[in-house]
């Protein structure tokens, strides 16, 4: 699973690099796509950074954020939460670097924000608690995922998902009468639009490196 989940990271990476000599604005709209993808990877949520303008790193900053995260994710199957979240400021330190903004000032927002996230979930109404007055009301005013759509947008197996959600993990997420898992668009930083914007780039991405080595920005 810690290398599928690598995997999948590298090959966002590798598409934020090649954007970078094609579309930059598309590039950083994808470089905030890896990082949300990976914060929700080792459990922590903030609607922050699609907020935050940010540069793209340097071949020099990536390869330190990849083997950042690399290294959280090794870390997560040993279950040490203080090394986690060592690296994990570690790793918040050197995106606020890339802010265009004060990054001590981004830092403590990015902070806090993870921090109000986990407190909120702590927090949230018990799966058992939900009343299905409480089920009608969400349903009208909330677009939803299923839990096989969130494993494609965040590159984990629907069983993670399903237990990430038994864990409280996607804040407003909910439980139906017939066992089916509801998870609310607004637990994540892009909207489905932008998933999709993402996940064709990165088809056009593809094809031509299968097709002629690396991407042009005249091929696209």
């Amino acid at each position: 699973m810690i290398d599928m989940q690598k995997h999948d990271q590298d090959k966002l990476w590798e598409s934020v690099l090649t954007l970078a000599d094609i579309d930059v604005d598309q590039a950083k709209a994808v470089f905030k796509v890896v990082i949300e993808r990976f914060l929700h990877k080792v459990g922590m949520f903030t609607p922050l950074v699609s907020k935050i303008p940010l540069s793209l790193p340097s071949s020099e900053k990536a390869h330190v954020l990849r083997k950042l995260e690399n290294e959280m994710l090794e870390i997560l199957s040993h279950n040490d939460k203080d090394k986690k979240y060592e690296l994990l400021v570690e790793y918040i330190d050197n995106i606020s670097d890339l802010s265009e903004e004060d990054s001590l000032l981004i830092r403590r927002k990015i902070l806090a924000s993870i921090l109000s996230e986990k407190i909120e979930n702590r927090q949230s109404i018990e799966i058992n608690e939900i009343t299905p007055e409480y089920q009608i009301k969400q349903e009208k005013t909330t677009s939803f995922y299923t839990p096989k759509e969130v494993s494609k947008k965040m590159g984990l197996s629907d069983q993670t998902i399903r237990r990430m959600c038994e864990k409280g993990k996607f804040p407003g997420a909910y439980q139906t009468g017939g066992g089916h898992w509801k998870i609310p668009h607004n637990a994540f930083i892009t909207t489905p639009e932008q998933d999709q914007k993402a996940d064709e780039l990165f088809e056009q991405i593809n094809a031509i490196n299968e097709k002629a080595g690396d991407a042009d920005e005249f091929d696209l």
